[in-house]
């Protein structure tokens, strides 16, 4: 007597979805960057707050020290410069889907080794992909169903304020980071080549200098724009 056939389970087809991209995007919220930044390695004393403009002013209201800036932009090369050596950077590959937020977050966690050390998956990831090649280490990512998972819980949690895109809906907005890195300003888009220096900075003066770089390059080519802004920063209370 033939058995009847076994069933196919669920749980392999969504491991094979997510092996092969279509991430869910990230609402621009520093609940949710937060949410998942402190799953995947971001220290407890650390978390995204809204930036309110990009003035000397609006930079003073900010919690010090900030480590990163996160911007979102409605969708606008450099040549080649001086890149620090101790740069993190992740190449987005089309068929990640719509990752940038993800991959805007783990910039900012990962070249803020001056304040701290990413932890948990990512600190792992870093870790296993640090002095590797950007585009491979797209690729690296595209397999880390662990990341993949967080991310798309923090995409769909309750803190979000707006409904979450279909998994192959194409949003027209995307995340990139600023960070500091060896006392360096740099533009950290994973849809680029390579990252962008944008000059000398410090700690003092981050802030104000992203400001002035989104100012600039962004605020001022696209005046009817979307934005929306975002620090990472050190607790106010830690």
């Amino acid at each position: 007597m033939s058995s009847a056939p076994k069933e196919t389970k669920p749980e392999k087809k969504e491991e094979k979805k997510l092996s092969q991209g279509n991430w869910l995007p990230l609402e621009s919220n520093p609940e949710v960057l937060t949410q998942f930044a402190s799953r995947v390695g971001l220290p407890k004393d650390f978390e995204f707050v809204d930036m309110y403009g990009v003035d000397e002013t609006s930079a003073s209201w900010v919690p010090q020290p900030a480590a990163a800036v996160v911007l979102l932009f409605s969708t606008i090369e450099s040549q080649g410069q001086d890149l620090s050596k101790n740069l993190f950077y992740i190449t987005q590959h089309d068929d990640i889907g719509n990752a940038c937020g993800t991959i805007a977050t783990i910039h900012a966690m990962a070249n803020s080794t001056d304040l701290f050390k990413p932890e948990g998956v990512v600190g792992d990831f870093v870790k296993k992909w640090t002095g590797k090649d950007p585009s491979d280490i797209g690729y690296g990512l595209l397999e880390a169903k662990d990341i993949q998972e967080v991310s798309e819980e923090a995409a769909e949690s309750k803190v979000a304020q707006t409904a979450t895109p279909d998994r192959q809906e194409s949003v027209a907005a995307h995340f990139i980071a600023f960070v500091k890195v060896d006392n360096t300003l740099y533009e950290m888009d994973g849809r680029k080549a390579f990252p962008i220096n944008h000059g000398k900075t410090s700690q003092k003066s981050f802030l104000v200098d992203a400001g002035k770089v989104i100012q600039e390059n962004f605020f001022k080519v696209s005046p009817k724009g979307s934005f929306s802004l975002m620090a990472l920063v050190k607790k106010a209370s830690s």
